[in-house]
């Protein structure tokens, strides 16, 4: 009978460490699996000649102005997303309007980075595996 309360005891113990072993792994997990829970990043670079001006970026219900761009160089975008959206990018080369449909799809809380190449005739918007 000794013997069997011991045996008892030990595997209340056990299945103690265990259950605490395992409530660790699923916070893990958890908190690992909720990277995809942010703010979307659109990442906008001028490939083209010339400066672009006035670029904006409509996306998930809003208007985010980024304003000018140099030759080569990359502007980082963080939008807050209300709503399902695509997106659009307007802008001005050589006193011209450009506007760019991206066939790209935004959620509220989904993280999903974007890359915009325009400028010089290019109009490319895709997703970028991080």
């Amino acid at each position: 009978m000794a013997k069997c309360k011991l045996d008892a005891e030990n595997s209340i113990a056990w299945r103690g460490r265990i259950q605490s072993c395992l409530a660790a792994v699923v916070l893990s997990l958890g908190l690992q699996g909720c990277d995809w829970l942010s703010d979307p990043v659109i990442v906008v670079k001028n490939v083209g000649r010339d400066v672009i001006y006035g670029v904006s970026l409509e996306v998930g219900g809003d208007v985010v102005g980024v304003g000018s761009i140099p030759v080569g160089e990359s502007r980082v975008v963080k939008p807050e997303v209300a709503t399902d959206s695509s997106l659009l990018v307007t802008y001005y080369e050589s006193s011209v309007r450009v506007v760019c449909h991206g066939d790209v799809y935004f959620t509220n809380n989904l993280y999903v980075k974007i890359g915009v190449d325009v400028g010089g005739g290019v109009c490319r918007i895709a997703e970028i595996a991080d």
